[in-house]
C-alpha cells in the first residue's frame, strides 16, 4: 500500500491520519483503490483502531468513500462532482487570490519563481511526484497570503479531494511520454507569474481564472478515458 511511518512525535490516529493523506496525494493509493484497515495498520505499526478513525476523518472530507460491507476505497469523481468542486473553487480562490494579490511581497513573488522552476525542472526529468509538488507550492505562494484561514481550509480540502486523480493524470501522460498538457501549464504560470512580477495584478488574476478553467477540462478529459470500455 505504500504506507511508511515516520518518526515524528504524534498521536497514533495523527500518524494513521497523516500517511494515509499522503499516499493518496501522491497517488500511490489511486482513486479507486481499497483501502484495508488492518493491512493499513501493519504497515504502519499501529493497531486499526486509529486507522479506522483517520478514515472517518478522510471521509468527512470525501477524500475516502465508505460503503457498508465494502469498507473504504479512494474516491472517485464523477463528471458533476468535477464541476461542483470547480465551481466552489472558482468562488473561493478567485477572491482568496483578489485577497492575497493586495497582499503580496516581493519574497511571494519569488517563492512563485522558485516553484515554478522546480515544476520546470521535475517535469523535464518525468519526476511525476516533483511536478505535482510544484504546481501546488506555486498556486499556494499566492493563496498563503490569503489572510481568511476559513477560506483556505476550505480550498485546501478541494485540492486534497482533487490530487488523487491529478496524479493519475500525471502519472499516465509521462507513462506515454507526453509532454504536451505539462508545458502548456508551465506556460500558463509562467504568464501568471510574469504578470505578479510586472505588477500587473488584474492580468494575473484574469490568467489564474483561465488556468482554473483549463483545470477543469483536464478532469474531464481523465474521466472520459477512465470510461472508455478497455
Amino acid at each position: 500500500m505504500a504506507l511508511k511511518r515516520s518518526s515524528l512525535p504524534r498521536t497514533a490516529e495523527a500518524v494513521a491520519l497523516a500517511e494515509l493523506r499522503d499516499a493518496i496525494v501522491r497517488g500511490d493509493l489511486p482513486p479507486g483503490a481499497p483501502i484495508r484497515q488492518s493491512a493499513a495498520a501493519e504497515e504502519l505499526g499501529l493497531s486499526v483502531i486509529p486507522v479506522r478513525e483517520a478514515l472517518k476523518t478522510l471521509a468527512g472530507e470525501g477524500i475516502v468513500t465508505y460503503v457498508p460491507q465494502r469498507g473504504y476505497t479512494v474516491t472517485e469523481l464523477s463528471p458533476r462532482s468535477v464541476d461542483g468542486i470547480f465551481r466552489i473553487r472558482e468562488l473561493l480562490e478567485g477572491e482568496a487570490e483578489a485577497n492575497a494579490a493586495a497582499r503580496m511581497r516581493p519574497e511571494d513573488i519569488a517563492a512563485m519563481r522558485t516553484a515554478l522552476e522546480a515544476q520546470r525542472a521535475a517535469v523535464a526529468a518525468v519526476d511525476v511526484q516533483g511536478a505535482i509538488s510544484g504546481n501546488r507550492n506555486f498556486h499556494f505562494a499566492l493563496l498563503d497570503r490569503c489572510d481568511n484561514e476559513w477560506m483556505l481550509r476550505f480550498i485546501r480540502q478541494l485540492w486534497e479531494a482533487l490530487e488523487p486523480h491529478r496524479a493519475l493524470a500525471y502519472r499516465r501522460a509521462a507513462a506515454a511520454g507526453d509532454a504536451v498538457r505539462a508545458e502548456a501549464i508551465l506556460g500558463e504560470h509562467e504568464g501568471i507569474v510574469a504578470a505578479f512580477e510586472q505588477d500587473d495584478f488584474p492580468l494575473a488574476l484574469r490568467l489564474l481564472a483561465e488556468h482554473r478553467t483549463g483545470g477543469r477540462s483536464d478532469f474531464h478529459r481523465l474521466l472520459v478515458v477512465d470510461a472508455a470500455p478497455a
